[in-house]
């Protein structure tokens, strides 16, 4: 692909995406005013309250979708037009998850889980230099402020709380993400570099800017990165709408659990792993990587 060709093509997918979040939040704020009572700016402060009634907490609920499915979804299949695409093809849409990845990618998540937890522990104990002082407090404040905002979409008192954060907060992320990123961008990226690699790691770095978190930059990166390998090996899209939905629904339903009680590995974000379970954790991830590669590589 010609640099001005990729250029043309980089300027109208974040041209779309930024027009998109823009109209999409007007209109979700629009629907939270007429629904909840409650405007934009009133939103955005119920996050820093801790003890916000279950109407506000719904709001940004439904808020955070409108937006999540006109910015990434929507998007998505706009941008294909734009670029003279079909969006099914050029998403990858039409090839369907096989029964190997269908099996093996929640094996994956699960051993993982001590490598992960380990890599977000090590992550968040990085300080930058003196000198940055001031531009790692911004960091900071702004990594605990969307912690802050995620911690309260995920309070739950019921089991339709847990429907509607698994469709919130795994689903819509999982398809819309997936399909801007491994999508849109990974096809655009790989057009200009013919290097699918290479490709992958660009596209995951932006994937982790998306989500503000600097202090889980290493753990967000791998996880984007091997969602990008997935693409790969299916030649579709889909086994990494499945690894991220299972990724966030893991999150949703262990906050769930442990509001009902069961703390365990599963259900607790801030659990210290013996050395040798993140090492046990990375042979066993190593080995279920290795031998899927090897496989779709023969294939």
């Amino acid at each position: 692909m010609p640099l001005y060709k990729f250029i043309s093509q980089i300027l109208i997918a974040f041209g779309i995406l930024i027009i998109n979040l823009f109209v999409f939040t007007m209109l979700a704020g629009i629907i939270c005013k007429n629904i909840y009572g409650i405007d934009i700016t009133e939103l955005m402060a119920v996050s820093e309250n801790e003890n916000a009634d279950i109407k506000s907490i719904n709001a940004i609920r439904i808020f955070q979708g409108i937006v999540s499915i006109g910015s990434f979804v929507f998007s998505s299949f706009v941008i294909s037009y734009m670029i003279k695409q079909k969006p099914v093809e050029y998403l990858k849409l039409n090839k369907f998850l096989d029964f190997k990845l269908l099996v093996f990618i929640p094996i994956l998540l699960i051993v993982s889980v001590p490598l992960i937890s380990w890599l977000v522990q090590i992550n968040s104990s990085l300080e930058l230099p003196s000198a940055l002082s001031s531009i790692e407090s911004f960091l900071r404040d702004l990594e605990a402020k969307n912690n802050k905002l995620y911690e309260l979409m995920l309070t739950m008192n019921s089991s339709s709380d847990l429907i509607l954060n698994i469709i919130i907060m795994a689903l819509i992320p999982a398809v819309g993400e997936e399909l801007f990123c491994r999508g849109i961008l990974l096809n655009i990226f790989y057009g200009y570099t013919g290097k699918y690699y290479k490709s992958v790691l660009i596209v995951a770095l932006i994937f982790t800017l998306f989500h503000l978190q600097f202090y889980k930059l290493v753990p967000m990166v791998t996880i984007s990165f091997l969602l990008g390998v997935f693409v790969i090996w299916s030649k579709g899209i889909w086994a990494s709408i499945f690894f991220h939905f299972l990724n966030n629904s893991l999150a949703v339903i262990g906050k769930y659990l442990y509001y009902k009680g069961y703390d365990n590995f599963l259900t607790n974000q801030d659990a210290n792993f013996p050395i040798y379970f993140v090492i046990l954790s990375f042979v066993a991830s190593c080995a279920i990587i290795f031998y899927l590669n090897k496989i779709y590589k023969n294939e």
